[in-house]
């Protein structure tokens, strides 16, 4: 086993070094107005096509700012809400020429951008005009208007195709639905499928995927294979899926109202809790599933200047379990739900990295508070890798080591 990890740490220190060789080339300091004008005139009158990417049949609203960046040689982040965490935040009395316009038009944060022009006027995709210049100064674009993101100033990295260069986000680009076993109120986002394959260290691999419907609501599937990487050949199999979903209700507003969804898990990670009854007789007590339903809010907070430390998020909730009591082969219901608390948090340490510590279970009885901790790494904005001790000072259970790869696909 101890070789095994080795093996795969070898792997990952060297998809490390390959990310890190390759990424920082320069700054990207000269937009060049003259071809980003061309570009507008290419997409000009382009119709509206929901997932677009195509001058003169259809773009989105990101589908052409995209566009209009990797005709500059850019490659930024193909959504809406990536492309606010590229490049550097602009006062709205500060604007430049192709500076990145950000807009809530559906109530749940970032949905629409736009390229600034001058004068008080972008260019965007419209939904209902398609690529078109409109003035930005009124009532409906300034009630919805969030911020601006600046490009020019940004490093780049070398891209996979010759000539173009991709935008380090400065922000943490990739959106954690779950901190390690804690859920949080984000969702991922739709016309993407998150890609979750983990190894622990009893050789158990869990593949898990998730979807999105209509930006507000995720669906996702887990398999477990135990035994994987293990030595015990005996014991290898399937366990039962793991399915999830997951509601958001809003998006966080400003500084004050937090994001808030509620979810519901179906689990087949189950372990058990040994306790003695009231006739000195050991009773086996297994959890499942973690979370029949819960509710979840998650707050983003800005960065912690004087510390010269990233963003964060605090995210906690109430949820509801089963436990079920064991008596020799038989199983029975315990009895009445049970409600437990939950909380953790995430702070980004650097550009890349990000650290994630989360208490679960509180006043679960008969299970007592676990804690979670684990490190998350961007190797670039749809993917990273995270390595997470579970259970620390649990009584009933060991601590578990294991990492993981997480990516976002774009279908």
């Amino acid at each position: 086993m101890q070789r095994q990890y080795l093996y795969i740490w070898i792997i990952i220190l060297a998809v490390i070094l390959n990310d890190c060789s390759s990424q920082k080339v320069g700054v990207y300091d000269d937009l060049n107005k003259q071809k980003m004008e061309k570009s507008f005139d290419k997409y000009m009158g382009t119709p509206y096509k929901w997932g677009g990417t195509e001058p003169g049949r259809g773009v989105d609203c990101s589908g052409f700012t995209s566009g209009i960046y990797q005709d500059q040689g850019i490659i930024i982040p193909r959504t809406s809400q990536m492309q606010y965490a590229v490049g550097d935040e602009v006062a709205r009395d500060d604007l430049q020429y192709g500076d990145l316009l950000f807009f809530d038009t559906l109530g749940k944060g970032v949905s629409h951008v736009g390229v600034y022009t001058g004068g008080n006027k972008m260019i965007h995709a419209s939904s209902k005009t398609g690529v078109t210049e409109v003035p930005m100064a009124t009532d409906y674009w300034m009630k919805r208007y969030i911020g601006a993101r600046r490009l020019t100033g940004s490093d780049l990295r070398s891209g996979e195709v010759g000539g173009e260069f991709h935008l380090l986000a400065k922000a943490y680009p990739i959106r954690i639905r779950r901190l390690i076993d804690v859920p949080t109120a984000d969702i991922i986002e739709n016309r993407f499928i998150g890609l979750d394959i983990q190894n622990d260290a009893n050789g158990n691999l869990r593949v898990a995927t998730s979807v999105s419907i209509w930006n507000r609501w995720e669906w996702g599937l887990e398999v477990q294979v135990n035994q994987f990487l293990g030595e015990n050949l005996d014991d290898f199999g399937f366990e039962l899926p793991f399915a999830c979903t997951k509601f958001r209700i809003w998006e966080q507003k400003g500084k004050i109202l937090p994001s808030l969804a509620i979810g519901a898990e179906s689990s087949s990670r189950h372990w058990t809790v040994s306790k003695t009854d009231s006739t000195g007789e050991v009773v086996e007590r297994q959890w499942s599933p973690p979370r029949n339903a819960y509710v979840v809010a998650s707050y983003k907070y800005d960065r912690f200047k004087k510390m010269h430390l990233g963003r964060g998020r605090v995210s906690g909730g109430l949820a509801m379990t089963d436990l079920y009591a064991y008596h020799d082969t038989s199983a029975t219901r315990d009895g009445a739900t049970d409600a437990f608390l939950f909380m953790g948090v995430e702070q980004q340490i650097t550009r890349r990295l990000i650290t994630t510590i989360e208490f679960d279970h509180i006043f679960l009885k008969d299970v007592g508070l676990t804690w979670n901790m684990g490190f998350q790494f961007a190797l670039n904005n749809s993917s990273s890798i995270a390595y997470t001790w579970r259970n620390i000072g649990a009584k009933q259970r060991s601590l578990e080591r294991a990492m993981q790869f997480s990516y976002i696909l774009d279908y």
